[in-house]
């Protein structure tokens, strides 16, 4: 019959694929003959880069929660988060963290081909959206731990109570070559993974051009600024020397009613100052909002642990944004050494609490993203 296409299955009611039978109705498909006059052209991207990105939604988080690989991906994310904190903990070998990332990721996606999710007929797309997505959350989950691990050491340093009128940062480059080393290990580990036809064109995503600062580096994930109060770090780019930590925390009380008086200025009636009375603090204080501490060290070639340190004062004006560079700086040590330290307090900045939102900076955009 004229307009029939070809059966590439004749004689089959049905076809097998893997565990998976579909009808046969090729023989019911038909091309219409029409006129050019009323052709309706519709331009449809087929590319693999628009099959990727339309297949990502049926691997996130909430999609697998519902999905029939559900318990599967319940298991690979805590065997994920075991192997990471494995990794920090120095129990788990760079070799054995890509090893085990390819593992994960082969399990996940085979759980994915056995129950036909999304669909039995898996595209190339939805194959390098499932290696992408799972590399991604991969990466996230070892700078969110790099992280939490550094906030928590960090609050041992913090003095008296934190509270809404405080604000405070702790940063130790140990952090940073660790999770970079992580990233390393599994990005290897990727590209061993993405070999063959199905990963033809496959690339990572760029997370600092798409602003995603919880999948970039430690330095975006440990100052997102996603958040406007969150912009210690200048340059997310920066190495840091390596044995290097700082350490920032502001005063504040926030069940203090009272007006705190800096000075008291007694004048006679014709203009002479009578009495000055100081009363603005010469110390940090940690139930005051003026008062702020500060300190940074690294570690010499000999071992031995240089700190600088020093106690500042706001005064609630936009001069409260300080460069940490301003504040600390390493002299007497080993030339090199000071030198490299200073220059990463160039790139650190510490400003009292909620400043960006009194005293917002201009900016020609911002991205929502994190």
């Amino acid at each position: 019959m004229d307009g029939v296409i070809n059966n590439p299955f004749p004689g089959q009611k049905y076809i097998q694929y893997g565990k998976f039978t579909f009808e046969n109705i090729t023989d019911q498909v038909q091309v219409t003959p029409h006129s050019e006059d009323h052709v309706v052209k519709y331009v449809v991207d087929m590319s693999v880069k628009s099959q990727v990105s339309s297949c990502k939604k049926y691997y996130s988080d909430v999609a697998f929660g519902l999905s029939p690989v559900a318990g599967v991906k319940q298991e690979v994310d805590a065997q994920t988060d075991a192997v990471i904190n494995g990794f920090f903990d120095g129990t788990v070998s760079e070799e054995e963290l890509a090893d085990t990332f390819q593992a994960l990721a082969g399990k996940l996606s085979h759980a994915c081909e056995d129950a036909g999710y999304p669909i039995p007929l898996r595209s190339v797309g939805a194959t390098q959206a499932l290696t992408e997505t799972f590399y991604s959350e991969f990466r996230r989950k070892i700078l969110d731990t790099a992280v939490r691990r550094g906030s928590q050491e960090g609050k041992g340093y913090i003095t008296g109570e934190m509270n809404a009128q405080r604000n405070w940062k702790y940063y130790n480059s140990d952090y940073y070559f660790k999770s970079e080393a992580a990233i390393s290990a599994i990005t290897d580990g990727v590209n061993q993974l993405a070999q063959g036809p199905a990963y033809e064109g496959f690339t990572l995503p760029d997370y600092k051009a798409q602003g995603l600062n919880l999948y970039y580096n430690y330095n975006t994930a440990f100052s997102n600024q996603f958040s406007a109060d969150e912009q210690f770090m200048i340059d997310p780019d920066q190495v840091p020397p390596k044995d290097f930590q700082w350490f920032y925390q502001s005063g504040g009380d926030s069940g203090r009613k009272e007006i705190q008086a800096d000075s008291l200025t007694v004048t006679r009636p014709d203009g002479t100052v009578e009495a000055f009375c100081d009363y603005r603090p010469t110390s940090f204080d940690p139930t005051d909002s003026r008062t702020a501490a500060t300190w940074a060290s690294y570690r010499d070639a000999q071992g031995n642990k240089r700190v600088v340190s020093t106690d500042f004062f706001y005064t609630a004006a936009k001069d409260d944004l300080r460069n940490a560079a301003s504040l600390l700086k390493f002299t007497g040590g080993n030339s090199a050494q000071d030198a490299a330290a200073n220059r990463f307090l160039q790139n650190l900045q510490v400003y009292s609490a909620g400043y960006f939102s009194r005293f917002p900076q201009q900016k020609k955009g911002i991205s929502l993203r994190a």
